[in-house]
């Protein structure tokens, strides 16, 4: 199924993909990293201080062992996803510090926001895993943040996780953690996000956790983007080289490392605001390269990661949902496999909003719904029940019908369908106020999902032996 809305011919990427390895092999990518750069040199490859160079031969060989497609464990082994093909799976807001009120009041985010959020995401229709970081808590040290939310997304969830990419501290964190939960990490049981530094580099910290991710096999999502017009290029062109020359020197370190090593390949770019030198998310330039990603994840065979349902407003109005629906409805058209932001962000991924999350749900769900295939069965063709009621029958009581009526159409649970004599006299109309007594339904339904007392246990002690307690 190729579900590209944008079609790049195959001279375009590999355009692409000749200017990106002239930008590897004449420039290079600063690796401020000690390790790393002992694996770069170890392996042979030119290096000037801490600058490394990579030529053709380097980056084809590493994409050679990136596995096409690959399985997450979940806690609940129902609750498996695929990584790959034509599968789909998203996951909600990543990193916001803040939190927006319905009344538009911004507030630090909380501990307690990570655990309502896990709740959520628990009892979420359509998410498939949560972020490792679905919002900063500010109220706890920085440098064990990563424990606390890990331990409420272990606890609260039995879904995939996301493991802690801030070090390569918070890192092997995560591996010790999952070797409690999975007793292995032998098979992937969970993915991690490594953010690249534009232009042309990576942080220090963020190579030591992809060092880790890598040797331990376990998935890493390798990201790059800039600002189009301040830290890349102002054309899109310029942006997807700059971006894809820095995404392939991060998939080359982790399969020299351990190759085999499951990867997604991630890229984006949003332009600058030329007016004030903001970061302008949810942008048309955005979403083409979400369009442009997938597609260069077809040309090296490696799953894609886009941007989710991103909006630069800061309540539920209509430049809300029109910028999400763009994002997303692009993402999941053009064959995207991974989609973080997915629920609930607010102003260039700065800030969460509960309200939001509960209408990015319905989104999620109508596109999941969208891109299914449409059933070409004999008993979707329905022949024999056509010919039978002709030009006078009512299909409405039918047997068919009522098997199917509860499975095949898409039914939002925030969204209104209704006539307009009846929505004068809904009460509340509002989008906000009907999210909040969904979220307080959700939140009293929620059942913490089961787990061995002494898993859970042991999963305390370490997080508070970490952290002093």
């Amino acid at each position: 199924m190729n579900r590209a809305i944008t079609n790049f011919n195959q001279k375009t990427l590999e355009s692409i993909h000749r200017y990106s390895l002239e930008l590897l092999n004449d420039t290079g990518i600063l690796f401020p990293n000690e390790k790393a750069l002992k694996v770069f040199k170890d392996h042979g490859f030119r290096t000037d201080d801490k600058m490394v160079f990579f030529t053709e031969e380097d980056i084809q060989t590493a994409l050679k062992t990136v596995p096409p497609a690959f399985t997450i464990k979940a806690r609940n082994s129902a609750k498996n996803i695929e990584i790959g093909g034509d599968n789909y799976v998203m996951a909600p807001g990543y990193g916001p510090p803040f939190i927006i009120e319905p009344s538009g009041e911004k507030r630090n985010a909380l501990l307690s926001d990570v655990h309502k959020l896990c709740k959520l995401v628990q009892t979420s229709k359509y998410l498939d895993f949560n972020s490792s970081i679905v919002v900063q808590p500010t109220e706890v040290p920085q440098e064990t943040a990563h424990l606390d939310i890990l331990l409420a997304t272990l606890l609260m969830t039995d879904k995939p996780i996301m493991g802690s990419s801030s070090s390569g501290i918070a890192a092997t964190d995560s591996l010790k953690l999952a070797e409690m939960v999975w007793g292995t990490t032998d098979e992937p049981v969970m993915i991690s996000l490594v953010d690249s530094l534009s232009p042309l580099q990576y942080a220090g910290e963020s190579v030591d956790s992809l060092m880790v991710f890598a040797e331990a096999g376990q998935p890493v999502i390798v990201h790059s983007s800039c600002s189009l017009g301040s830290t890349g290029p102002i054309t899109v062109a310029g942006s997807i080289v700059i971006s894809n020359a820095t995404t392939l020197a991060g998939i080359c370190l982790a399969q020299l490392i351990n190759p085999g090593t499951p990867l997604v390949y991630g890229l984006g770019g949003s332009p600058t605001e030329m007016k004030t030198g903001g970061y302008v998310n949810a942008s048309p330039e955005d979403a083409k390269h979400t369009a442009i990603v997938t597609a260069l994840g077809r040309y090296y065979n490696i799953p894609c990661r886009s941007q989710g349902a991103l909006t630069e407003s800061f309540c539920l109005d209509y430049q809300a949902g029109m910028e999400s629906t763009m994002m997303l409805t692009t993402a999941a058209l053009s064959g995207a496999n991974v989609s973080l932001h997915a629920c609930g962000t607010y102003g260039s991924m700065l800030a969460m909003s509960y309200e939001k999350f509960i209408a990015d749900e319905d989104l999620c769900g109508a596109i999941k719904k969208l891109i299914q295939p449409v059933e070409f069965t004999d008993d979707a063709f329905a022949m024999d029940l056509i010919k039978e009621l002709g030009t006078s029958g009512n299909y409405l009581m039918q047997m068919h019908t009522m098997k199917r009526c509860r499975s095949e159409f898409f039914i939002p649970d925030l969204s209104i369908r209704t006539i307009h004599n009846k929505w004068l006299e809904m009460e509340p109309r509002d989008n906000a106020e009907r999210a909040a007594e969904i979220l307080e339904k959700r939140f009293a339904e929620y059942e913490k999902p089961d787990i061995d007392p002494d898993i859970e246990k042991r999963l305390t002690q370490y997080v508070n032996k970490r952290k002093g307690i």
